[in-house]
């Protein structure tokens, strides 16, 4: 269900938040703000697209109902590709949880452990050389962050399980607890969870992808991030939908509510195959045409091998290759 106009495809152990804080049984909406971040002239922005029956399927094994309010824009230049940082001075942080209500974007009546959630589009999540992160939220805290690349994957069919997999942060859940790690398991890491190709093959459906098991079920309906049918009806979506650069500007300037140090973030991240691997290397020596336009967060992308772990190996094998030929020709 979505509060307002949809807006279309255009332009990843908990603390001590939302997760644990009991809410009544009849608490069963899981209320969604979205924001789309911009340049600073609103001229260039990340996608938006909700995957939103793909949530709504996934949650429904929760017994919650998924709804989308109507989208926020964030004029903001900094925050268009963004690095989740270590302390209250990342980017992330700033986002989440720095300034008064509404600040960059969020929805007034959120805080940080009662919903609505709040979740970012943005162009990038910077990660380091040879994986592509997709996703990256606090764990039972308030804050999911979403990138471009879930649009790309799967030759633009989109990695369609990545908004759920993240909110389930914010509900509490994690890569490695009450169940998560088999690769039909909504909450397993980036490079273990077996991504659905449609809405057929999620659970229980087709392949039967995107599982959630009952003890994650019973955390995640306990968290205070859930709302009841009345709160819902009465809840306030009339944010303007334009947030400007000197409003950003000043609130980043405000103390932060809530403390860094407990604070956990969780990151959606895989390794990238090795020919996207080099054909990266090759673009970022050429010119670039277009203009630059998880308290303590860590992140916690799935292993991998780096572009020069990759290089290196194929220097060796073709090394041995080499030496092959050398001896036939003898």
């Amino acid at each position: 269900m979505t509060a307002g106009a949809a807006l279309a495809l255009s332009a990843c152990t908990g603390g001590t938040g939302g997760g644990s804080s009991a809410a009544s049984p009849q608490a069963d909406q899981l209320v969604i703000q979205p924001i789309q971040v911009c340049d600073d002239l609103g001229s260039r922005c990340a996608q938006i697209n909700f995957f939103e029956a793909v949530a709504d399927k996934l949650w429904a094994q929760a017994g919650l109902e998924v709804t989308f309010l109507s989208p926020n824009r964030l004029n903001d230049s900094t925050y268009l590709s963004i690095a989740p940082g270590s302390s209250s001075s990342s980017e992330f942080y700033q986002l989440s949880f720095s300034g008064g209500r509404g600040a960059f974007g969020r929805h007034p009546n959120s805080t940080r452990d009662r919903g609505p959630i709040n979740l970012w589009f943005v162009d990038e999540i910077e990660v380091g050389a040879g994986l592509v992160q997709y996703g990256n939220a606090w764990i039972d805290a308030n804050g999911v962050l979403i990138s471009d690349d879930i649009f790309e994957f799967n030759n633009g069919t989109g990695r369609i399980d990545v908004i759920a997999h993240e909110v389930g942060h914010n509900l509490g859940l994690s890569h490695s607890t009450l169940g998560a790690g088999p690769a039909n398991n909504l909450m397993s890491g980036g490079g273990r969870r077996a991504i659905p190709n449609s809405i057929d093959d999620i659970f229980p459906d087709g392949a039967e992808l995107g599982q959630l098991t009952e003890a994650q079920i019973r955390e995640a309906r306990r968290s205070s991030f859930l709302l009841t049918a009345a709160e819902l009806a009465s809840i306030n979506t009339q944010l303007p939908d334009q947030v400007s650069h000197q409003t950003v500007t000043a609130a980043a300037d405000v103390q932060a509510t809530a403390s860094a140090d407990s604070l956990v973030s969780e990151a959606d991240a895989i390794a990238l195959p090795l020919q996207v691997q080099l054909a990266a290397a090759v673009n970022s020596r050429s010119p670039k045409l277009q203009p630059a336009d998880d308290a303590r967060p860590v992140s916690v992308p799935e292993p991998s091998l780096s572009l020069a772990a990759w290089i290196g190996l194929a220097g060796i094998i073709g090394s041995h290759s080499l030496k092959r030929r050398s001896v036939s020709a003898r």
